[in-house]
């Protein structure tokens, strides 16, 4: 199970006060609760005009597919914690069928990674062809390209992400601006920079403690 959420500051806190309580306190509540493959958190650093401050990703096992986690005890402890620095009336949950376009070759120093999500509408199997295409010929010429890979969305039409699909994008150290092939993909709504928080998998395990249904 894959799912990307829109998380929204609450309106007393700006986006640093925001981060930091996520980074310290709420992330590993969660991670206590969850059996996590994978969590991360991307945090906006432009953009303040949004209604959002953070794109959170989520990987869990399948298992929980057959459970009722919206129910749970686990989400109950999680979520009256979220009420001490978010606004749950704007988080937005999207399912996600993730499609790795280039895959890192190696790991790198922190703080080296600039990160860019390219918010997408568009008929979903036309904008994957297009991906892929255009990782092929980005693979090729630019040394400077770290990780791509193509978010499908599967949207709960009554909370939906404004958009059904995300482009991520990882460059070394980059300054110039975004190719002309990226920032002309048809359908495209908007570029945000953000940084990642990822939680390593090992992390991951060693905080797991139990999922309560």
């Amino acid at each position: 199970m894959k799912a990307v959420s829109l998380v929204s500051r609450r309106a007393d806190l700006d986006r640093a006060g925001f981060r930091d309580y996520y980074e310290t306190t709420h992330c590993w509540l969660a991670m206590r609760h969850f059996p996590f493959l994978g969590y991360t958190r991307n945090h906006l650093t432009d953009h303040p005009e949004l209604d959002f401050d953070c794109i959170s990703e989520f990987e869990a096992p399948a298992y929980l597919d057959d459970v009722d986690v919206m129910g749970s005890r686990s989400r109950q402890l999680v979520m009256d914690d979220e009420l001490q620095f978010m606004d749950p009336e704007r988080i937005r949950v999207a399912g996600v069928r993730r499609h790795i376009l280039i895959t890192p070759a190696q790991a790198v120093p922190a703080g080296r990674l600039d990160s860019r999500v390219l918010m997408l509408e568009q008929d979903q199997e036309t904008l994957l062809a297009l991906a892929q295409r255009l990782a092929e010929e980005l693979a090729a010429t630019r040394t400077d390209l770290y990780g791509m890979r193509l978010d499908l969305l599967d949207n709960d039409p009554r909370y939906p992400l404004p958009c059904n699909a995300l482009l991520w994008l990882d460059w070394l150290d980059r300054s110039e601006p975004l190719p002309a092939a990226l920032q002309q993909l048809p359908g495209l709504q908007m570029t945000l920079q953000v940084e990642r928080c990822d939680t390593p998998q090992a992390t991951l395990q060693e905080r797991f403690v139990a999922f309560q249904p």
